[in-house]
């Protein structure tokens, strides 16, 4: 029951054309970007399934910017208790599928209704 949670993220998508390289954090982000840029077939396109595929200097790069990298959460109390446990216990797969199940149809019904 500590008061605090953070997050460390690393791209899921980059795009890279000569030196410019655009970095991904979601693949709703890398797909907007897609849909807005026509000429994204010209970019080399690479997903990342974690920190592992990363390269040495990538990874570097990522701890040199912790800013950009980490993001902290506030406690609000026993409901993130609860959530936390339900993220994480192996006793909670099925309630964990119907939790995330929801969420995702509630951000898609936001999404729906602007």
């Amino acid at each position: 029951k500590l008061p605090f949670l953070e997050e460390f993220i690393t791209p899921i998508v980059k795009a890279t054309k000569k030196d410019k390289e655009i970095s991904f954090y979601s693949l709703p982000e890398f797909e907007e970007w897609k849909s807005d840029t026509e000429n994204h077939h010209t970019y080399c396109i690479k997903y990342y399934k974690g920190l592992g595929t990363s390269t040495s200097k990538e990874a570097k790069e990522y701890f040199q910017n912790m800013e950009r990298h980490r993001i902290r959460f506030r406690y609000g109390g026993p409901t993130d208790d609860h959530h936390i446990e339900l993220a994480f216990s192996k006793k909670g797969a099925d309630q964990r599928k119907e939790w995330l199940t929801n969420h995702m149809d509630e951000v898609k019904r936001r999404k729906e209704i602007g």
